[in-house]
């Protein structure tokens, strides 16, 4: 007992290290950036930065202790966090709209979901542009140096995606720790200094700046929005180290040290007013604790941009699983936390976007507008999305849940409308961005369904493959076939093209149906039923985080007693697509479905099928 008891502490601790390496990386370096900006709109008299100070730390209690921390982290789904988590929970009814308020529902979720998309793209960017920015603060004659160095930096960090989250993390997090520490300290020194920024605990500061500011001060929140940047990644990334290692990192370490930093640049320019727009390199000194300070931040913003890149990863995973996107090449790097995944060619867009956004912006300050934009509508979206559940799922708390969510509602629409102000100077990037993403997962998904709907009106029936093998038309092998199928209870297509271009099917046909669950995980072992004399159906459950690995499936005890997996031959199509004349797609979408699907990642691939055991039928067929 006692050395399970230490086991499990051993293991809660060591995902906390590798949790501050990538969920705190992003919110961890937000100092570098989110006040200074937050301060240029605010102004410079006392009052007005005591202001601003004030609602850089509500904002930072309300939206990362209080929303996600207490209540987002409970709308996981077994486990598994992030936009579509959330969205696989609600009533079957509202995610299956194609029209009306069920079908705006459900666009609102997928653009959520491209929003977190968009932000995987801008967080790397502006999180490592930043911070080599502060070369200048040591010579700023090396400023010509800063895009080169992000960009190389950048190319080094999604190149070693590969080797997962576990392994990077386990690296990231001492220096994180690190990271805050000196942050915590830097910040410190310069209370000691200067006290009078204490103050902004009290939050008649931020209300008496509202009152004064009116209107302006969405302009300002559009900036003070960026101190919760990452914030979403707390809940994206619950999957990859679990809700207890997240909690402890933050009131442990991570939410301490943010305020501290923020308290120490609010003092530092309360008593020097020309260090607004530097208020963050400006607290250490000249000479080597600057150039100490710049490596430092320079390794921590390295590491911010593993947050984002690991909840694109779970997102990009959970999105094909619910058939929002075509099949896409998965890797999982760590046997023990399933839930860490490496996913080649979401990396590779992430990466090359994120290097692009450098080269075009070039500086920190032109991406603040649309990085502001995204982290708005994603929270905004996961409130919407806790209102729903409260109504749905969580009715015996209703009364007391509703008007807290409310609550965060007002605050989320006031946050969006104050990122809405930046869409002509950036925020249109991920507006436009994310719209085309949610465009393509909805047309895929409509797609997908048109084509599900002409394969059961065409396919052949069972009683004329029965009527086939009595009539002896066919030629029966004296082998074992298997037919993975996506359409339940439907002739698979590869069975009707083996009779009617090699006049022959197997003996004993198994018949496989991967059926999607909406949990992360399934652990309810695939079931088997034998229709005829030569028939057997199979069906396997498949979490929206799991390989649809077929074979190992198929050789689980709860198969080994039917048949024999290694005997067998796999029969599959390679489909092309064809344009009917009649269909539920327009034409700009009969041409991005087709095109999605085409590049699609291969049956055998995906369902992990032996290749010296698969035969594949290319057909065509009319969507």
């Amino acid at each position: 007992m006692k050395k399970t008891k230490q086991s499990k502490v051993a293991r809660t601790s060591a995902l906390t290290l590798a949790a501050m390496g990538v969920v705190y990386g992003d919110i961890g370096t937000s100092p570098i950036y989110a006040f200074n900006e937050a301060v240029r709109a605010g102004g410079d008299t006392r009052d007005e930065i005591l202001g601003v100070l004030s609602l850089v730390l509500w904002t930072l209690t309300a939206v990362v202790s209080i929303k996600y921390l207490v209540f987002v982290l409970h709308a996981d789904n077994r486990g598994e966090g992030g936009t579509l988590a959330m969205f696989s929970q609600l009533a079957t009814k509202i995610r299956n709209g194609r029209s009306g308020i069920m079908g705006f529902t459900v666009f609102i979720f997928l653009m959520a979901a491209a929003l977190e998309f968009s932000d995987g793209i801008l967080t790397p960017a502006i999180s490592v542009l930043s911070a080599v920015e502060g070369i200048k603060t040591v010579n700023a004659d090396l400023e010509f140096l800063v895009v080169p160095i992000t960009v190389i930096i950048l190319a080094v960090l999604f190149a070693v995606q590969f080797k997962g989250t576990h392994r990077i993390g386990a690296v990231f997090g001492p220096v994180m720790i690190f990271w805050f520490l000196t942050i915590s300290v830097v910040g410190v020194s310069q209370v000691i200094q200067n006290p009078e920024s204490l103050l902004a605990i009290n939050p008649m500061y931020a209300i008496q700046f509202v009152q004064s500011h009116a209107v302006e001060t969405l302009f300002v929140m559009s900036s003070v929005i960026l101190a919760v940047t990452g914030a979403e990644a707390l809940f994206a990334d619950l999957g990859h180290f679990g809700r207890g290692p997240i909690r402890i990192g933050w009131f442990g370490l991570a939410g301490i040290a943010l305020p501290l930093n923020y308290f120490g640049q609010g003092a530092l320019i309360l008593r020097d007013p020309s260090a607004i727009g530097n208020s963050f390199f400006g607290m250490v000194p000249q000479g080597l604790p600057a150039v100490l300070l710049l490596l430092i931040t320079t390794m921590a913003t390295i590491i911010a941009s593993q947050a984002l890149i690991s909840a694109v990863a779970s997102l990009a995973s959970q999105a094909v699983q619910l058939g929002l996107l075509p099949r896409i090449r998965i890797r999982h790097t760590n046997r023990q936390e399933r839930g860490q995944i490496f996913v080649p060619f979401v990396n590779t867009v992430v990466g090359l976007g994120s290097i692009a956004l450098v080269i075009i912006f070039q500086t920190s300050s032109a991406l603040a507008g649309a990085y502001s934009f995204a982290i708005a509508g994603t929270m905004l979206v996961s409130t919407i999305g806790l209102l729903i559940l409260t109504a749905g799922k969580w009715k015996s708390k209703r009364w007391f849940l509703i008007p807290i969510f409310v609550l965060f509602l007002i605050m989320d629409v006031t946050l969006f409308l104050a990122a809405s102000t930046k869409l002509v100077t950036g925020a249109w990037l991920p507006l436009l961005v994310g719209f085309c993403l949610a465009s393509m997962m909805w047309i895929w998904r409509k797609g997908r369904y048109e084509l599900d709907k002409r394969l059961s009106a065409t396919s052949m029936s069972w009683d004329q493959v029965t009527r086939l093998r009595k009539s002896k038309k066919v030629k029966l092998m004296n082998s074992l076939g298997i037919y993975p199928s996506a359409v339940l209870g439907a002739v698979p297509q590869a069975l009707e093209q083996q009779i009617k271009v090699m006049g022959s099917m197997p003996k004993e046909i198994v018949v496989v149906t991967v059926t999607s669950v909406d949990t992360p995980y399934s652990h309810k072992p695939p079931t088997y039923e034998k229709v005829n004399e030569y028939l057997s159906v199979v069906t396997v459950f498949s979490g929206f985080m799991e390989q649809r690995n077929v074979p190992r499936a198929l050789r689980s005890k709860a198969m080994v007693d039917h048949f024999d997996e290694r005997e067998a031959i796999y029969f599959v199509t390679d489909r092309t697509l064809i344009p009917a004349d009649k269909t539920g797609l327009n034409k700009a979408e009969e041409v991005i479905f087709t095109t999605l699907h085409r590049n699609a990642t291969a049956p055998a691939h995906y369902y992990h099928l032996p290749e010296q055991r698969v035969i594949t039928f290319d057909i065509s067929i009319e969507v």
